[in-house]
């Protein structure tokens, strides 16, 4: 019974042994372990794909990358439009075991990587078609978080907006923008037609937004000539520290096209990972006369930081600057998440100590009437230990999340060099130098998990044809 509640503990092991594959450098070996757990067909074959897809990446193949990131988006949209029924089963079972029972249901800052990362992935095949479907779904994946957190959006200050600019703000959010009635006139014309103001109106839905999503989407539509305004505002709003964000949102705002300039995205160090916090009281039944042993265990997750790979960058002597504190996105998603895993632990731990008892107190009642006290107090032991130990053996936290992000992404642009030779250099670290292919624009992307692992690169031509 018990072993078909608990398989998180091999789940936890398999994290624990990437984590180490992955702070060592061996990138190789973490993916080809994820992508065979990733072959299952459980509750977690969806976050093994992601992690398999986002090591792909990380070991250098890209176009292995695609299919997993596939499966893990596909599996994320059956989580999402079952969990309103098949999910009650999920959550009896995650009641009478543990939360590892219930399906990976990934939320915003997951769900858009899992799109970026495969348009990146794409994009590096030389698919420009397929990097601009993902780029897309990124973005809409984007925006379903920001109706998710649409109440916290309302709520936060809108500093200098007026009451109208708010009612737009929150009308896009909702994805109701389409009802230009509740707006002014000109605020709904300024919405309907990108307007540069955009990047002040986007500014409350920082602390809920992807900027690195918002720039890789904006600058792909930059350079192939479609409208980006709106992706390059929503970049700026969110990274308003990072410079080269502004200078590209008022490029397109003056009509200028990009033309042999290259963006550098280096994503450095890692997400914070999940780490148990547990405990085990043993207390006297109060329904078994003190006789019988009873316990009350718990087992919740909590997030935990982890350092960065390096405090900064510089391409060719142009110094990067942050674009995506990925710490404070997931902080705040798991914050979302908290209230319904301490509920659940709540409810587990009462089901527990209920079901114990209420199976002293039968046992209590069958010793009043047998002029056998000795067999029944055996009874009472017996049955303690039977609740203890399905108790202790599905005392597990649920540690999935995507811990193989970035903990902060940093980026720059400069011009094309004319060797085509893009040097990147962490402070107080080796350079990695990236040869360009092709001409014209070009996206590099470089990704550093550790101060010591090697980093892996790849590039992209963002002026090829579809």
């Amino acid at each position: 019974m018990f072993a078909g509640l608990t398989g998180c503990l091999s789940v936890r092991e398999r994290i624990e042994t990437q984590t180490i594959q992955v702070q060592a450098g061996d990138y190789a070996s973490a993916y080809a372990a994820a992508a065979e757990a990733a072959t299952g067909d459980d509750v977690d074959k969806p976050f093994w794909s992601a992690e398999a897809g986002t090591l792909a990446l990380m070991a250098g193949t890209p176009a292995a990358a695609i299919p997993h990131l596939d499966a893990a988006d596909n599996g994320f949209n059956d989580v999402a439009r079952r969990y309103n029924g098949a999910g009650a089963m999920d959550t009896l079972a995650a009641t009478l075991g543990n939360d590892c029972a219930l399906p990976y249901a990934p939320e915003g800052l997951d769900r858009v990587f899992a799109n970026l990362y495969k348009a990146l992935a794409y994009g590096a095949t030389g698919d420009i078609g397929g990097m601009r479907v993902e780029l897309n779904r990124a973005r809409q994946r984007q925006y379903e978080w920001f109706y998710r957190c649409t109440e916290d959006i309302a709520e936060a200050d809108t500093g200098d907006l007026s009451e109208e600019e708010s009612k737009w703000v929150r009308a896009h959010v909702a994805e109701e923008s389409a009802q230009p009635a509740r707006l002014s006139a000109a605020v709904a014309e300024a919405a309907s037609q990108e307007s540069a103001d955009a990047a002040r109106l986007f500014g409350n839905l920082r602390g809920f937004g992807n900027a690195y999503a918002s720039h890789i989407t904006g600058v792909a539509r930059w350079c192939a000539g479609d409208a980006s305004r709106n992706d390059l505002a929503m970049a700026a709003a969110l990274a308003p520290g990072n410079a080269t964000a502004q200078a590209d949102l008022a490029a397109e705002k003056a009509g200028r096209r990009p033309k042999d300039r290259v963006w550098v995205y280096v994503e450095d160090g890692l997400a914070p990972h999940r780490v148990e916090v547990a405990d085990t009281f043993t207390y006297p039944s109060i329904a078994g006369h003190l006789q019988g042993i009873g316990t009350i265990s718990y087992a919740v997750p909590k997030l935990q930081e982890r350092a960065a790979a390096s405090s900064s960058y510089s391409v060719n002597g142009v110094a990067l600057q942050p674009l995506l504190d990925v710490d404070a996105l997931a902080q705040d998603q798991f914050d979302r998440a908290w209230p319904g895993i301490l509920t659940r632990q709540i409810v587990r731990t009462l089901t527990r100590v209920a079901t114990h008892e209420v199976g002293q107190a039968i046992i209590h009642e069958g010793a009043k009437n047998s002029d056998n006290a000795l067999a029944w107090m055996a009874a009472s032991l017996a049955y303690s230990a039977a609740v203890a130990a399905w108790d202790v053996s599905t005392n597990e936290a649920d540690l999935r999340c995507a811990d193989l992000l970035p903990k902060t992404v940093w980026m720059g642009a400069l011009p094309r060099p004319a060797d085509g030779v893009v040097r990147v250099t962490p402070a107080g670290g080796q350079t990695v130098t990236v040869q360009l292919r092709g001409t014209g624009n070009a996206l590099v992307w470089v990704r550093r998990p550790t101060a010591t692992g090697p980093a892996t690169v790849m590039t992209i031509d963002l002026d090829k044809k579809e």
